[in-house]
């Protein structure tokens, strides 16, 4: 289980997206799911699409989730 939130120096819109993934990949981890329902992956990505400070983090998350999907 995480217990970590996003820092408070990040904007507001992307904490809450941040905090609600983390919630997400908590609630996947406690009932034995086998992924987070997409809908949050997608509102994480867009949110964080819109600040370009963060386009790195957002480019190395997106090789991440492809990755995964390639092991498949």
């Amino acid at each position: 289980m995480i217990e970590n939130r996003a820092s408070d120096f990040l904007p507001k819109e992307l904490q809450n997206a941040i905090n609600t993934f983390i919630e997400q990949f908590n609630i996947m981890e406690e009932y034995d799911l086998d992924y987070i329902p997409t809908q949050y992956t997608v509102n994480l990505f867009k949110t964080m699409a819109k600040y370009p400070e963060y386009s790195n983090v957002l480019l190395d998350l997106m090789d991440i989730i492809e990755n995964k999907e390639l092991e498949k």
